[in-house]
């Protein structure tokens, strides 16, 4: 889609047209640093965070992400990589959003174990900016043409380019002939992911200053909407190959997340905030 893109506005802009568009690996640049400047303006006004520790909690969670979304991608090709194992080691490989969420997850909590930190008050810190990180890393998806939507007639339907993702995968339908320019019109559903991310953020964000003083809720909030949304918008997408129970892998992510997310934020909701505050004592003290 990017290069279709430069070349209508090209006729405006001249070759400046090709700065102007970013590239999808620039788009998950902005949206790396776009996450770290707002944690890092909320470290310093939030009680109980150490801005330190919470550079430090963001560097290890991108870090943690980036492995985490090819980790999760081979996994879910894994015949496909045994084929051709070169594959794994590609430069610019598929990755998959639900493996950058767990790796996320996982190198923010193995960094506040390893430094005696209230991993929950952190990643209540980090949840919603997650939601930022969503609503500028999927105009990649659309740039690239991955993650595409089913077919369309609506007004705003988007038509990709020859040898795009979904035009290839309306070739293979016997929709489209291979010489055509432009596959099928389909749902913009990367643009629907990153309106959703959007105000995920916005949302969290309200809740996270509101209930900052009960450590884990404001993750779980993020994620009981993060999933709904999630689930809600993947039968907008027309490029589901893999499937669990019955379900596209990633709705049946967003089922596990959204009941655990649910059940998590019930139980944070009920604690006082005397038995919040012994418990955080008592993960901090020294050994």
């Amino acid at each position: 889609m990017r290069p279709r893109i430069v070349e209508a506005l090209g006729a405006y802009l001249g070759s400046a047209a090709d700065w102007v568009v970013p590239s999808p690996a620039l788009v998950y640049a902005l949206a790396m640093v776009a996450s770290l400047i707002v944690l890092r303006f909320r470290s310093r006004r939030a009680p109980g965070i150490e801005p330190y520790h919470a550079l430090g909690i963001t560097l290890w969670t991108m870090v943690g992400a980036l492995v985490g979304a090819r980790g999760f991608y081979l996994v879910q090709h894994y015949q496909e990589i045994l084929a051709d194992p070169v594959r794994m080691v590609a430069p610019g490989g598929a990755t998959a959003s639900w493996g950058a969420y767990l790796g996320g997850g996982a190198a923010l909590a193995a960094y506040c174990a390893r430094h005696r930190l209230s991993g929950l008050r952190y990643a209540d810190l980090v949840a919603p900016v997650v939601g930022l990180t969503m609503a500028v890393g999927r105009w990649a998806c659309f740039l690239n043409g991955d993650d595409f939507g089913t077919r369309t007639d609506v007004p705003w339907a988007v038509r990709f380019p020859h040898a795009s993702y979904p035009f290839v995968d309306h070739v293979h339908a016997g929709l489209i002939k291979p010489l055509d320019a432009w596959s099928l019109p389909v749902h913009p559903v990367q643009l629907y992911l990153s309106a959703s991310g959007l105000a995920l953020f916005f949302a969290a964000t309200w809740f996270w200053r509101r209930h900052r003083d009960r450590p884990g809720a404001s993750l779980c909030f993020f994620w009981l909407l993060a999933s709904i949304t999630r689930f809600a918008l993947e039968f907008f997408r027309g490029d589901h190959h893999h499937f669990v129970l019955g379900l596209p892998s990633s709705q049946f992510m967003a089922l596990l997340t959204g009941a655990a997310a649910a059940a998590g934020l019930a139980w944070t909701m009920r604690r006082s905030s005397v038995s919040v505050l012994a418990e955080e004592r008592r993960l901090t003290a020294p050994s």
